[in-house]
């Protein structure tokens, strides 16, 4: 017998990782693949193999899950590693493989494709087999590592199938797939929070990837394993102070109604109304499990999960958030709003300005973002003022960080509040992050502005006289922002930010051709966008794209842009009057010739007789000729 019983309707395969066959109603479920040695024992199993779900894609997990994909067993894999699974050999092509300061463990990737017949969401409860399987987020070896819950069948006992998040009673199978850049252990970090989560689901049976069933005092093996990565982390500052944060409160009260995360990458705002009602200003990352790893690498380092609310279920009895209201589209401040809407409905409220840039990912390419659409409940303009509860929110907008950003501005507690997104931080001279001298409030003292204008986001150069100007007609008594405390303003801010708005013209006039008369295409330098940036069909066939060019000159002119494709793609053009500096948009196609894969195209542009190039681009795919 190759498979050994280890609980009632439980039995393991021994091979270069654990194959776990838990046998349900209406099947056996398989976890984690292993070489696939296993399906040569198939007629051992009381019943038929319905489903393979493996935890994470390192080969001595998942390679076998080929091989059980061409037998016919529909194979789930984590949603954040589905396009490994489906496509490894663009993995590696995409995948640094000189000069690596880079360690994540993805070159312990599938060698195969393995089609994915379902993913594995994040705290999704599906039914497999007859198994009612609770999803449990684990980053640890990978960012997107999740386990599998659920009542062992024929008994009342929970188990948890946690890959490897431990191996045995305060120890886990391998440290070195933690140090996710060149010298960090940013994985052990993760492994420290996932353990965390488990102990919080009192499972009775533990079953690891790599190492012996546990199947009695589980709790105790989890807290040693917390002992032991804390004491792994402790020469290292950065990972030290991480794992430390989870002893401090998830939030800290700013005034009465208004309180900030404290164990998130960017800082999220709850507002909470007198009815026990919650509205979050944001919503990104766990600073501990949802992880920015590899430095800003790939979507399937990153991970949204929930984080605040066992607080919020806590302090004030709220079990859910009921608006989350965004300030700007980057993922650090948005990546959890899909998780909140699918788990619990909250409505995403938006500004008309970069709405359609959350709602539709696939349509352009901006820097930080989140990959899956968000449903947007509002569309909020800036003439616009949005009552929620007893509270008012207004809105302007704001460049400068973020072109398609709103400041936010709202009144509790007979305070007046601008959260400022990303587009404000402040230092001291000496170049050190103020910190808060009053509790959650930080005071002014002598501070400077950090510079923090990123100019692919669309920088405008009129962007902080713009949001400068709506500061002062607002003034606030405190400010909001995307990543530091709150502050209190006085003269000395609103000063501050003048004197900025002043400098940051003068600093990009003084570099940069931008006088009234000039030719130029703003701060950002783009000449233009087309959206949807990325298109996948069928088959060849034209293409309907829009096209918004900028009239780079000082006076009303004429613009003609046409698309570009390579050879024997067809191609329309328009010729279209701009007022001057103004953004036009045409409606063009483009046919494609044969099957391709994020094949780039062009947008011509051509001003007054002037050519300028192919100023934007978008991807083309075509499945088959």
């Amino acid at each position: 017998m190759h498979w050994k019983p280890i609980l009632p309707n439980v039995l393991l395969f021994p091979d270069s990782c654990n194959v776990y066959a838990i046998v349900g109603p209406d099947g056996v479920l398989i976890v984690d693949a292993g070489t696939g040695a296993w399906l040569d024992h198939l007629a051992e199993l009381p019943a038929p193999v319905k489903a393979l779900a493996c935890t994470h894609f390192f080969r001595d997990h998942a390679a076998g899950a080929t091989r059980a994909a061409r037998a016919g067993i529909p194979v789930y894999a984590p949603a954040g590693e589905r396009a490994i699974f489906a496509d490894p050999v663009q993995h590696f092509r995409q995948r640094d493989d000189y000069i690596i300061y880079d360690n994540y463990w993805d070159l312990f990737a599938p060698i195969e494709p393995t089609p994915v017949a379902g993913v594995l969401d994040d705290y999704a409860q599906i039914r497999l087999c007859g198994l009612d399987i609770e999803v449990v987020p684990l980053p640890g070896v990978t960012v997107t590592q999740c386990g599998l819950a659920f009542t062992v069948p024929g008994s009342d006992r929970r188990a948890v199938c946690c890959g490897e998040a431990i191996h045995s009673p305060g120890r886990v199978a391998r440290v070195a797939p933690y140090q996710y850049n060149y010298n960090d252990l940013g994985g052990a970090v993760a492994a420290y929070y996932s353990a965390a989560d488990l102990r919080r689901l009192r499972p009775d049976v533990l079953l690891p990837s790599l190492g012996a069933p546990m199947l009695t005092e589980c709790d105790a093996a989890l807290d040693a394993l917390q002992e032991n990565l804390k004491a792994l982390c402790a020469g290292r500052p950065h990972e030290a102070m991480q794992i430390a944060a989870a002893d401090k409160p998830a939030l800290e009260k700013v005034t009465d109604h208004v309180w900030c995360t404290t164990h998130t990458e960017s800082i999220n705002w709850f507002v909470i109304s007198d009815a026990g009602k919650a509205l979050v200003i944001d919503y990104g990352y766990d600073a501990g499990r949802g992880l920015l790893a590899a430095q800003y690498a790939k979507p399937y380092r990153r991970r949204a999960l929930l984080h605040s609310l066992d607080a919020l279920q806590r302090q004030f009895g709220i079990d859910r958030v009921d608006v989350a209201l965004i300030s700007h589209f980057h993922d650090d401040h948005v990546c959890g709003v899909p998780l909140l809407q699918r788990l619990h409905g909250t409505q995403c409220w938006a500004s008309e300005a970069f709405a359609d840039l959350l709602a539709e990912p696939d349509a352009h390419c901006f820097p930080c973002d989140w990959p899956k659409p968000i449903r947007i409940d509002r569309r909020i303009g800036f003439d616009e003022i949005v009552r929620w509860e007893e509270f008012e929110f207004c809105f302007a907008p704001m460049s400068g960080h973020t072109r398609f950003a709103s400041l936010i501005g709202f009144e509790a507690d007979g305070q007046r509040f601008a959260h400022t997104g990303d587009q404000y931080f402040f230092m001291r001279p000496d170049g050190a992050w103020p910190e808060a001298a009053d509790g959650a409030i930080a005071r002014w003292d002598d501070k400077v502005i950090f510079q923090n204008h990123v100019y692919r986001n669309g920088a405008l150069l009129d962007g902080y006289t713009q949001s400068g100007d709506w500061l002062r007609a607002w003034h606030p008594d405190i400010v909001l922002s995307g990543h530091q405390k709150a502050m209190l303003t006085d003269a000395t801010f609103f000063n501050l930010v003048s004197q900025w708005s002043e400098k940051y013209q003068a600093l990009h006039r003084q570099i940069m051709p931008l006088d009234d008369d000039a030719v130029h295409f703003n701060l950002d330098s783009w000449g233009g966008w087309i959206w949807p940036y990325r298109v996948t069909l069928a088959q060849p066939a034209p293409v309907a794209l829009t096209v918004t060019v900028r009239n780079p000159l000082s006076r009303p002119a004429k613009l003609t842009v046409r698309l570009v494709g390579p050879d024997g793609w067809t191609g329309s053009s328009a010729t279209v009057h701009a007022d001057a500096r103004d953004e036009v948009s045409a409606k063009l196609q483009i046919t494609p010739a044969t099957a391709c894969f994020r094949q780039p195209i062009a947008a011509d542009l051509t001003v007054d007789g002037q050519p300028f190039g192919q100023v934007a681009e978008a991807l083309i795919s075509v499945e088959s000729s």
